[in-house]
């Protein structure tokens, strides 16, 4: 595996504390085209097996979602409800992306997916409802 970054991909600095704190562990990138956010897995990244931790998929997964809808549904929106299911490894020096689809869109409540992939293979599927918040502008990063 390789060290260097697709074309597309540029540095993604998140807004939320928390997810801030995540991207010491290793750079965080997203393709502005499509809202893919990504990351390489690193050696930080891993769990007492050498494969990605459970919490640091769920996390990536539940802050895609809600980049990815906040931009694209223009509304400011928080996570009720994300079931995940761990499909394969992922393991250090792999590329990993998180790909986003809304499933359906309401006034107050957004159904959508994200899969994390590695070369085109599901790693990762995660379902989730996002409640619809009253701000003055969209917002969501985790």
């Amino acid at each position: 595996m390789t060290d260097s970054i697709p074309t597309g991909f540029a540095p993604w600095r998140p807004s939320s504390p928390f997810m801030a704190h995540l991207a010491d562990l290793g750079e965080l990138y997203m393709r502005e085209a499509d809202s893919v956010l990504a990351l390489r897995l690193g050696q930080a990244h891993t769990n007492m097996h050498s494969i990605a931790h459970g919490g640091l998929l769920a996390t990536l997964a539940d802050s895609a979602l809600g980049h990815a809808i906040a931009h694209r549904a223009q509304a400011s929106i928080v996570t009720v409800q994300m079931s995940v299911e761990y499909l394969n490894p992922v393991k250090p020096g792999d590329w990993l992306e998180a790909h986003v689809q809304i499933d359906k869109q309401g006034r107050r409540l957004i159904y959508a997916t994200c899969l994390l992939q590695v070369e085109g293979r599901v790693m990762l599927k995660a379902n989730a409802v996002f409640a619809v918040r009253a701000a003055p502008a969209p917002a969501s990063d985790g």
